[in-house]
């Protein structure tokens, strides 16, 4: 076992030989399955694992490992239109052309009319996890920053021949600003099948390089390299769930919970002023996840926020975000910016090449949208479409990808955050009216015990399964008809408003550590919902009631 994972990690394409070669009567017929579940059964431990030079968001071409190198790569899978490719599987003397042998100068001496030797692979274009923050990145890389050198130095590849110098593909990365990479991944066999659009995915492979399919070799030199330049590829053999941060063990006792959920409270309200009651909804909408998608198109589970601040007042929310939630990203919403043809949210497919837009990004990924710079101007038809898909994805959890003659939506699961001088032009589900306490002094920053602690709180709440007892469906009821008869001036609790506030007080409800909803969670959801509404301006209380 141990003769085989060093095999595999310093010549994988000889351990690929050495599978087919051990039948008597070697066979291509599923190879590509024997392969997998040979080098599954050795990176079944996360510190064999860890022993593979990793790409990651700061990798280039030029610091890659050489060509043959087994290599694993966290990605988002980016564009899945690059289509299937044959090739040839089996060279003249039994050399097994697959995994990038072929494209490391393998024996491809096959009969043209050989088909028993031809096998099909997909193509995908995946990039680094866009979002993807800081402590992330430190958390589950380290281990190979530190260690990357030495492996890279250990592999014996020492007859790799040089090549033109790869390139990466342009408007493939939904927020350009960020250090990212991406390549062409190709997959064999039915691992393909499981592959979508915004899936993160660990993938264990050979790297290579490839030129451009003929399908790209139109592409205008603005939007893609030539067709005769190399771009980096990556030969799938593994395609592993994506590994999650390591986070810490939460206290077990109910005081101590509320401790933790406390002070996290707190530390949110430092970036709003000293607001406690935007800082909860902030913590809701850091929580939400949709539940259930109903046949009509409604997704249950998302709660989008607006954060209505007061005209000059510097919110800091944003760090305090990144520190918190292993994806998020900004969007600076002004005139210029949406009108911009270049800023698109939505992705589009231009000369069969997927070009990315802003809000292409993976499940669970926080957005703050700030709309505080957005000013006065005229929207152009390109800042109209670009509103529209912000409105759209926040209000389905749908995107549009546009192409030519037509678009389809996907599905997305986002957290949106709005931050705009009173209430955004955007509709959201809930708006709050920030009230910054003056002459509040400055908090001093969590210790980072105390931040592992909140971003372990918030993925376990977030994940939490979550039920509503019989008995609370009965209480919910009484409280929904209490209240419609107690309205005044046409202002009692909807429809709409019931389905928002059972969606609160289901988040509600999880920050607390339940996995269940209680009288109490939603009577402190309709609390804190009540304080919302008192707290909106006299001209716009109507309308918060609404929010």
């Amino acid at each position: 076992m141990l003769a085989d994972l060093n095999t595999a990690i310093r010549t994988p394409l000889a351990l690929v030989q050495s599978v087919y070669s051990q039948d008597a009567a070697p066979t291509l017929d599923g190879l590509e399955k024997r392969v997998e579940a040979a080098f599954s059964g050795l990176f079944s431990d996360a510190s064999a694992l860890a022993q593979l030079p990793a790409i990651t968001s700061i990798s280039t071409p030029s610091t890659l490992p050489p060509s043959g190198s087994l290599v694993r790569f966290r990605a988002m899978v980016q564009d899945t239109g690059f289509g299937s490719e044959v090739y040839k599987a089996l060279g003249k003397n039994g050399d097994v052309l697959m995994f990038g042998k072929e494209e490391e100068g393998g024996d491809s001496d096959v009969a043209s009319d050989d088909y028993s030797n031809l096998k099909e692979r997909q193509a995908f274009y995946v990039v680094s996890v866009p979002g993807e923050t800081a402590w992330v990145k430190e958390n589950l890389d380290k281990t190979t920053a530190e260690s990357l050198e030495a492996s890279v130095a250990a592999l014996s590849l020492s007859n790799a021949e040089p090549t033109a110098e790869p390139t990466l593909l342009a408007n493939k990365y939904p927020v350009p600003s960020e250090p990212h990479f991406g390549c062409i991944v190709k997959v064999y066999g039915e691992a393909a099948d499981a592959l979508k659009t915004t899936d993160v995915v660990e993938f264990v492979g050979v790297i290579g390089e490839t030129p451009l399919s003929s399908s790209f070799d139109d592409l205008v030199a603005d939007s893609a390299p030539p067709a005769t330049t190399p771009v980096p590829a990556l030969h799938v053999i593994l395609a592993l769930p994506a590994p999650q941060p390591t986070l810490v063990e939460l206290p077990t006792a109910a005081d101590e919970l509320v401790r933790l959920r406390n002070e996290l409270i707190e530390y949110l309200a430092g970036g709003l002023g000293g607001d406690v009651d935007a800082a909860e909804w902030l913590l809701l909408a850091l929580l939400t996840r949709i539940h259930t998608r109903h046949p009509t198109g409604m997704a249950l589970g998302s709660l989008s926020l607006n954060l209505a601040l007061p005209s000059s007042f510097a919110a800091t929310i944003a760090p305090i975000i990144s520190s918190l939630v292993p994806k998020t990203t900004s969007l600076n919403l002004t005139i210029p910016v949406l009108n911009d043809i270049k800023n698109r949210m939505a992705p589009r497919n231009r000369d069969e090449n997927l070009e990315s837009g802003a809000l292409q990004l993976s499940t669970g990924t926080a957005v703050l949208v700030d709309m505080r710079g957005i000013g006065e101007g005229k929207l152009e038809d390109a800042g109209v479409r670009n509103l529209r898909h912000i409105a759209t994805t926040m209000a389905q959890q749908k995107l549009s990808y546009e192409f030519p003659y037509s678009s389809f939506e996907l599905e997305t699961d986002l957290s949106f955050i709005l931050l705009s001088e009173g209430k955004a032009i955007l509709p959201t589900d809930c708006v709050v009216y920030v009230k910054p306490t003056s002459g509040l002094a400055v908090s001093p920053p969590p210790s980072a015990e105390k931040l592992e602690a909140f971003r372990s709180f918030l993925a376990k709440m977030k994940a939490s399964d979550f039920t509503i007892p019989p008995e609370m469906s009965e209480i919910i009821q009484a409280d929904f008809v209490e209240r419609r008869q107690k309205s005044v001036a046409g202002e009692g609790m909807s429809q709409e408003d019931l389905l928002f506030r059972m969606t609160a007080a289901r988040l509600m409800a999880l920050s607390t550590g339940s996995a269940a909803l209680s009288k109490q969670a939603w009577l402190a959801t309709a609390e804190l919902d009540e304080r919302r509404k008192d707290a909106a301006p006299p001209a716009t209380k109507t309308e918060a009631c609404k929010a």
